[in-house]
C-alpha cells in the first residue's frame, strides 16, 4: 500500500511534465521529449545564472580564507529557492488535495497517507534546490582543493540540506493551513504570500550586485553572523571542507528538527485536513429577501469567481496591487520625481504630459480580466446560459467587472501623477479621460477575443488563464496600442500640439470601443448564445 501511495504521489507531483492542462490528456512521445527539453533548457539557464553568482563569490573567499563560508551562503540560497518552490505544494499536497477524503475513508494509517504526501514535498523542494547546490558544487570543486572526506561530504550536503528545505517548508505549510482554515476566502492568503515573496525578489534581484560586494567588503563580519546566529550551516561550510564533525553535527541538527516537525505533523493532520474551513455556526433568523436585480447577480458571481482563484487573481487582476504601488511611490517619491522631469523636458512640457499618459496606459494594460472570463465559465456555460436574462447582460457583468477593479486603482494612480507632476491645466481633463477610455478599450478588447477565441475543455482554469491566446493578444495589445499611438504622434509632432493629439487620441479610443461595443451586443451576444 505505501508503495502504491508513493507511486500515486510522485505522479501527482510532475503531472505537469507529462500531462497536457488543455486536454487533461497524456502527451505524445514527441510531445513528452519537446517539454522536458525545455524546462531542461530553463533549469540550465537558472544554473548558470548560480554558477555567475558562485565563481564571482568562491575564488574570493576561498582566497581569504573563507571556503566554508561560500559553501554556507549557498546553501542558504538553495534552502531560499528550495522553500519557495515547495511551500505552496505543501499546503495544497498535504491540507488541501482533492482525495483527502477518499483516501481517509479507506483502510489506510493517516501516517502512510502523511508519509507519501510528504514525499511530493521533499521532492519539488530537492528540485528546486539542486538548481542552486549543483552548480555551487562544480564551483567549489573547481577553486579549492580538498581530500576525498571533502568531495565525499561535498556531495552528499545537498541531500542532506534538501531535508532541512522540507523541514521549513512544512514548518510554513503548517502555519498557511493554519491561518487559511480560520479565513472565509484563504485565497486572500495565498494572493497576499505570493505577492510577498515577488516583492522580496525584486528586492534582492535589484540589490544582488550591492549585497555581492558587501560580502567582499567584509567577509569576516558576515562570517561571525553566520556563526552565531546560523550555526547550522556554519557547520555544512566546515563539513565541506572535509571535517567529519562538523558533517555530524549538520546532518543531527536537520534530523532532529525534522523529526520534531514530522512529529508535530502527524499530531494534526487528521485536525487540519477534517476540520471546517472557516465556516461560522450562525443561528437561522427568518427574515424576509429582498430581490435584487439580475445584472447585480450576475456581478456578484463575477466578483465571486475572480476572488475564489488564486491563479485568476495573480495573473489577470496584478495591475490593481501595481497601480497601487505606484501611486504610493509617486506621492513618496514625488520630489525626485518633479527634479527629473524638469530636467528632461522642462516645467508644464506637453511631452511629460503624453509619457505620463503612455505610462499610465501601460500600467491599466496589466489588467485583462475580461480575457478568459468566458472560457473561465468552462463546462458549466450552460447554467448562465438558461438563466432567465440576456446573454448581453452576462457580458456586461464581465466587463463590469473589468471596469470596477481597474478604473478605481487606475483613478488612484492618475490624482497622484497629476498631484505631482503637475502639468498644464488642459491635462487635468485630458489625461484621466484618455486612462479612463483606453480601459474601456482594453476590457472590451478581452471580452471581444475571449468570445472568439474561447476554451470551454480545460481540465485546469490555468490553461485559460495563462495559456489561452486571447489573453496573451490582450495583453500585448495593450502594449501595441500604446506604442502605435506613440509612433503616430511623433510622426506628426511638427503640426499637432500635444494637447491636441491627446485629444484626438482620446477620440479615437472613444470610437474604438463604441465600434467593438456595438458589436458585443448584437454578434458577440450571438456567438455566446450559441458557444
Amino acid at each position: 500500500m505505501t508503495k502504491a501511495l508513493l507511486k500515486k504521489q510522485m505522479r501527482e507531483v510532475f503531472a505537469w511534465v507529462y500531462r497536457n492542462r488543455k486536454t487533461g490528456q497524456n502527451r505524445s512521445g514527441k510531445g513528452l521529449v519537446g517539454y522536458i527539453l525545455l524546462y531542461l533548457v530553463l533549469f540550465a539557464y537558472l544554473g548558470y545564472l548560480f554558477y555567475i553568482m558562485g565563481d564571482a563569490l568562491c575564488a574570493p573567499l576561498t582566497e581569504a580564507g573563507f571556503g566554508w563560508l561560500y559553501m554556507a551562503l549557498m546553501g542558504l540560497v538553495g534552502v531560499a529557492l528550495g522553500v519557495f518552490g515547495s511551500v505552496f505544494n505543501t499546503y495544497t499536497s498535504l491540507y488541501q488535495a482533492k482525495d483527502n477524503d477518499l483516501l481517509l475513508s479507506m483502510p489506510i494509517r493517516p501516517s502512510r497517507i502523511l508519509m507519501a504526501r510528504l514525499s511530493g514535498v521533499y521532492m519539488m523542494g530537492l528540485m528546486y534546490e539542486l538548481i542552486v547546490m549543483v552548480p555551487a558544487v562544480i564551483v567549489f570543486f573547481l577553486n579549492t582543493q580538498t581530500g576525498i572526506a571533502g568531495i565525499l561530504f561535498t556531495l552528499l550536503l545537498p541531500f542532506v540540506l534538501s531535508f532541512f528545505v522540507l523541514t521549513l517548508s512544512c514548518i510554513l505549510g503548517f502555519f498557511v493551513a493554519l491561518i487559511a482554515g480560520r479565513l472565509k476566502n484563504a485565497k486572500i492568503v495565498t494572493v497576499a504570500l505570493c505577492l510577498l515573496f515577488l516583492a522580496a525578489y525584486y528586492y534582492f534581484y535589484m540589490k544582488a550586485f550591492e549585497m555581492l560586494q558587501g560580502i567582499l567588503a567584509d567577509p569576516t563580519g558576515l562570517a561571525g553572523v553566520i556563526r552565531g546566529t546560523l550555526y547550522p550551516f556554519y557547520h555544512m561550510g566546515l563539513a565541506a571542507g572535509g571535517n567529519a564533525v562538523s558533517m555530524l553535527i549538520f546532518t543531527a541538527i536537520v534530523a532532529v528538527l525534522l523529526g520534531v516537525v514530522v512529529l508535530v505533523l502527524s499530531r494534526s493532520f487528521l485536525y487540519l485536513v477534517t476540520r471546517n474551513r472557516g465556516e461560522k455556526r450562525v443561528r437561522v433568523r427568518q427574515k424576509a429577501i429582498r430581490a435584487g436585480s439580475g445584472s447585480g447577480a450576475l456581478l456578484r458571481k463575477e466578483l465571486r469567481r475572480f476572488m475564489g482563484s488564486t491563479t485568476y487573481m495573480l495573473n489577470c487582476g496584478l495591475g490593481i496591487v501595481l497601480m497601487v504601488v505606484a501611486a504610493a511611490a509617486l506621492v513618496i517619491k514625488a520630489a525626485d520625481v518633479r527634479v527629473v522631469m524638469a530636467a528632461l523636458f522642462g516645467p508644464g512640457s506637453g511631452m511629460a504630459a503624453l509619457l505620463t499618459v503612455a505610462a499610465l496606459c501601460m500600467m491599466v494594460s496589466m489588467n485583462d480580466l475580461t480575457a478568459p472570463s468566458v472560457s473561465l465559465e468552462g463546462k458549466n456555460l450552460w447554467i448562465v446560459q438558461v438563466f432567465p436574462v440576456k446573454p448581453v447582460q452576462v457580458l456586461y457583468a464581465k466587463l463590469k467587472l473589468h471596469l470596477l477593479l481597474t478604473l478605481i486603482p487606475a483613478a488612484l494612480l492618475t490624482a497622484a501623477a497629476l498631484v505631482v507632476l503637475q502639468p498644464e491645466p488642459v491635462y487635468f481633463l485630458l489625461i484621466p479621460v484618455a486612462v479612463g477610455l483606453f480601459a474601456v478599450l482594453m476590457g472590451l478588447v478581452g471580452l471581444c477575443l475571449g468570445l472568439k477565441m474561447p476554451n470551454l475543455s480545460w481540465t485546469d482554469e490555468t490553461v485559460p488563464v495563462k495559456q489561452s491566446l486571447s489573453v496573451m493578444l490582450t495583453l500585448f495589445g495593450g502594449w501595441v496600442i500604446v506604442l502605435g499611438l506613440g509612433g503616430l504622434y511623433f510622426a506628426v509632432a511638427q503640426w499637432i500640439a500635444p494637447a491636441v493629439y491627446l485629444g484626438l487620441a482620446s477620440v479615437l479610443l472613444a470610437g474604438a470601443s463604441a465600434v467593438l461595443f456595438g458589436w458585443l451586443r448584437t454578434r458577440g451576444a450571438a456567438i455566446f448564445r450559441w458557444l
